[in-house]
């Protein structure tokens, strides 16, 4: 009786904790439901006080990098007048902290007649945008467990941060179909190859993060995954016809609309077959221009095949997305600095095209004042009907009010630190990193590492292609948490002959239990590529010619097998994340389970699906 008195004791105990967690997660209303007639009423009487100016301004986006600003401080003034004087309904958040920006996010919102969409890419998690809260695994890795309640519960856990903070749209999930394993701008951003596996995770993230009370965003239409060039710095070729577009890229955004995605973000590459009208030579950009732009276009293209980018055609935003599959959500151009149109249109020409074609949201133009005054001027001339602005305008204004922003547009400040980067959050993101590593080859059965030391001895070698010489330090300090001891080379794709030997004589001192060469070759925007620099090459194949206990980690793109066709093991843990490093800490001493499946082929080497289940120790 005693016992089952103290059980009974800590299940209510333990009730009680969940029910106080519970309660005080902030609760918002579903994206997803339909509005009421008063939210209904709220958005007609809205339209009915607004100016022209007013309604030009809610179809524009201001954009922000948030640290600690002054209210003296150009970069406060600058936003301050985009809210006020160009009255846009949208701010995007870039490199930001939290607390700074939630603050400036409730005094934007006090500067506004209208409530503001905040926004801010959020595919990896808070970590994408904010300085000081954790990245989440790639899409990929989420694919990866095989089983989309993770992208469900990121989802849901992204909204609930994001909303604490102050953001209540998440550009996010990317429902684009990594086919081409050259695309240097996607690659682990896409959750597979497969567009029915992209479709389910999709909706299963659409759905966790809008019942959660966000909007999101399905991105980029009507499909980035077969391009070998980053529409930052170039304009990407896809040049397929509609029947391939029905059976493999549109097939996400179809589930997308399926589960009610509240918007759709456009992308800047052309589709010769779809779109025929020419794009825009290469303009000559002015040095004011070259500064505000992102990137500037460093790719030698073809230009007989370049076209109109699906952003600015009418073909493609218009008769494809509204009219043949039906979305009647808020539709975004994707960044308007990007090279794919900054580089052939001026500020004013693209934010025009662009609602012509139909946009109802343009965002982060190079010029926000000269996109504001060509659109102005536009509508003035009857370039732009005011009957198109007023259904754009209804649309962004349902999606505000489904958002609950004309009840309560200000977030609670003493809520912020007890939401974003919570404990529970932050175990969904390691149980999702954990369950995504995925061993692929281990030819002599390395893993986990076998070995009777006290404390293995292990010597990571890290290659990456950036400028960063403690980006694998999470998992060397993960292996030296568990009693491991681990010397450590690091080079980059800089690294001389010299440097290689140095490297090897270090190797060749010591009798090591586990060698790991851990490459960090990741996605990120503006780089142009994700190849294996030759650098990295020439390291492995001095380490292949060794009979070492030698497993190699890819800590991003998964297809460097290709310039590895000898690594003895090859482990894939998706990204440089420390989620993803302590996952492959863990997983390298068999303290997890590995039973990930990788969702894309290995061109020559790997199937999809493929992946060795190894139980812990």
């Amino acid at each position: 009786m005693k016992s089952r008195s103290i059980f009974t004791v800590f299940l209510a105990v333990a009730v009680l904790t969940v029910a106080l967690v519970y309660a005080q997660t902030p609760k918002y209303q579903p994206f997803d439901r339909p509005l009421s007639r008063r939210d209904e009423a709220w958005v007609r009487q809205t339209i009915k006080s607004m100016s022209i100016e007013e309604k030009i301004g809610q179809m524009v986006s201001a954009d922000a990098n948030v640290t600690f600003w002054n209210r003296d401080s150009e970069a406060y003034k600058k936003l301050e007048h985009h809210i006020v004087d160009n009255k846009v309904g949208t701010v995007i958040l870039f490199r930001s902290e939290v607390m700074p920006s939630a603050v400036l996010a409730n005094r934007w919102q006090r500067m506004a007649r209208v409530p503001l969409l905040i926004s801010a890419d959020l595919e990896m998690g808070p970590g994408m945008r904010f300085d000081d809260t954790p990245w989440w695994a790639p899409n990929m890795a989420v694919a990866a467990t095989g089983d989309a309640i993770w992208a469900r519960r990121q989802g849901e856990a992204t909204a609930l941060q994001a909303r604490a903070m102050g953001v209540n749209w998440l550009y996010a999930p990317t429902a684009d179909v990594n086919n081409n394993p050259d695309n240097p701008v996607i690659n682990t951003r896409s959750f597979s190859e497969d567009p029915r596996m992209v479709a389910e995770f999709v909706k299963a993230f659409i759905e966790g993060a809008q019942h959660a009370g966000a909007m999101t965003c399905a991105k980029h239409f009507p499909g980035h995954g077969d391009t070998a060039v980053d529409s930052h710095i170039g304009l990407p070729v896809v040049d397929v016809p509609k029947s391939r577009l029905d059976n493999l890229e549109l097939i996400p955004f179809r589930a997308a609309i399926e589960a009610r995605v509240g918007s759709i973000m456009s992308s800047h590459i052309a589709l010769p077959q779809i779109e025929p009208a020419p794009a825009a030579p290469v303009r000559a950009m002015s040095e004011k221009e070259t500064e505000k732009a992102e990137f500037v276009s460093k790719t030698e293209e073809t230009r007989a095949r370049q076209t109109l980018p699906a952003t600015l055609s009418p073909k493609i935003m218009g008769d494809l997305l509204r009219r043949e599959l039906g979305f009647r959500g808020v539709v975004t151009t994707d960044a308007m600095n990007m090279a794919g149109v900054a580089a052939r249109y001026t500020p004013a020409e693209a934010a025009v095209l662009a609602v012509k074609a139909g946009a109802d949201m343009v965002l982060k133009s190079p010029d926000i004042d000269q996109a504001v005054a060509g659109l102005r001027e536009a509508v003035a001339n009857g370039g732009i009907p005011i009957g198109q602005v007023d259904a754009s305008v209804e649309r962004i204004l349902r999606a505000k009010a489904a958002l609950g922003l004309h009840r309560q547009r200000l977030i609670d400040i003493e809520e912020v630190d007890r939401t974003v980067s919570a404990l529970r959050f932050n175990t969904i993101a390691q149980q999702i990193a954990d369950a995504s590593i995925t061993l692929i080859r281990d030819r002599r059965n390395l893993l986990p590492m076998k070995t009777s030391a006290a404390s293995p001895r292990i010597l990571n070698i890290t290659f990456t292609d950036e400028d960063d010489r403690s980006i694998t330090h999470p998992f060397v300090e993960s292996l030296r948490e568990s009693a491991a001891e681990v010397d450590l080379v690091h080079l980059d794709q800089k690294a001389s002959q010299d440097d290689i030997a140095r490297m090897l004589s270090v190797v060749e001192a010591k009798k090591f239990d586990a060698v790991v060469y851990s490459i960090a070759v990741r996605v990120r925007s503006g780089k142009g590529s994700v190849a294996l620099p030759q650098t990295g090459r020439r390291i492995a194949e001095e380490l292949f010619k060794r009979d070492l206990p030698l497993m190699v980690i890819s800590f991003g793109n998964p297809y460097l097998i290709a310039a590895l066709p000898d690594a003895p093991s090859y482990l894939l843990a998706w990204s440089p994340f420390p989620v993803s490093q302590r996952a492959a800490a863990r997983s390298l001493l068999g303290q997890i389970e590995i039973g990930g499946k990788t969702p894309v082929s290995l061109p020559g080497h790997f199937r999809r699906g493929d992946g060795i289940r190894i139980s812990r120790k």
